[in-house]
């Protein structure tokens, strides 16, 4: 489902992920588990979100997504991922960067086989962190940009910034802002593989050029919400 937004509110919390104690416990054995599947996972720290005084985030009446952030180990995040995502008052906000070319096109990653998420195709973003926090707020644009060029080498302040939305999938929030690029797809496209060849530690294993969700299924798997995202763009929500 997305929801337009017209800002972010999301305030740091200092307490730990409210985490049954049972299922803190299994967080050893199945992080063990996934590192020895893939040793370059990293146990850093990451954050959930909430919504203001529990449930989950919401959408105010004047558009603002509004949320508490608390901190935790990736290893904890992995572990409820790897058992269902039960629920635990949490969800998983991330921000993404929609790439769209002057032709109307959406760029996409494919994450490279090191990753936690191997093979799925994605927009550009990363899991909130501590580093995200400025004055006590989780700067999710901010996020989203910085993620862009890690991953791409696309810089945002390149492209002209389109609306935004949250769309919510289940565990998962993405808050997905348009970023419109003066270039054709195929230009746009051979910037980030130039890119992603000079890098030494790269998460995408390529890009992924779509217009439509045909196209998106065709590529590869993944999640929901880079469905609706296609289809958005496809509609012209996100702008022109």
């Amino acid at each position: 489902m997305l929801v337009p937004v017209t800002d972010v509110d999301i305030r740091f919390v200092a307490e730990p992920w409210p985490v049954p104690a049972a299922l803190r416990a299994q967080v050893p054995a199945i992080w063990a588990r996934l590192v020895a599947a893939n040793p370059h996972l990293w146990d850093g720290r990451i954050l959930g979100v909430s919504g203001v005084g529990g449930g989950p985030p919401r959408v105010d009446a004047s558009g603002v997504l509004r949320g508490e952030a608390r901190e935790d180990s990736f290893s904890a995040f992995m572990a409820w991922r790897d058992l269902g995502w039960p629920e635990i008052g949490l969800r998983n906000l991330f921000g993404s960067a929609v790439v769209i070319s002057a032709d109307g096109a959406v760029l996409l990653g494919r994450m490279g086989g090191t990753t936690a998420n191997a093979g799925q195709i994605y927009p550009p973003a990363g899991s909130l962190e501590p580093g995200d926090i400025v004055d006590g707020r989780v700067d999710v644009f901010a996020s989203l940009a910085r993620e862009l060029g890690e991953e791409t080498g696309l810089v945002a302040a390149e492209a002209q910034a389109g609306a935004s939305f949250a769309i919510f999938d289940g565990p998962r929030i993405s808050v997905a802002r348009a970023l419109h690029f003066p270039l054709p797809a195929a230009e746009l496209a051979a910037r980030v593989r130039a890119n992603l060849a000079a890098q030494l530690e790269r998460e995408l294993a390529d890009i992924v050029v779509v217009r439509t969700t045909a196209d998106l299924a065709a590529a590869g798997p993944f999640p929901p919400y880079v469905g609706e995202i296609v289809d958005a763009v496809a509609a012209s929500r996100f702008g022109p």
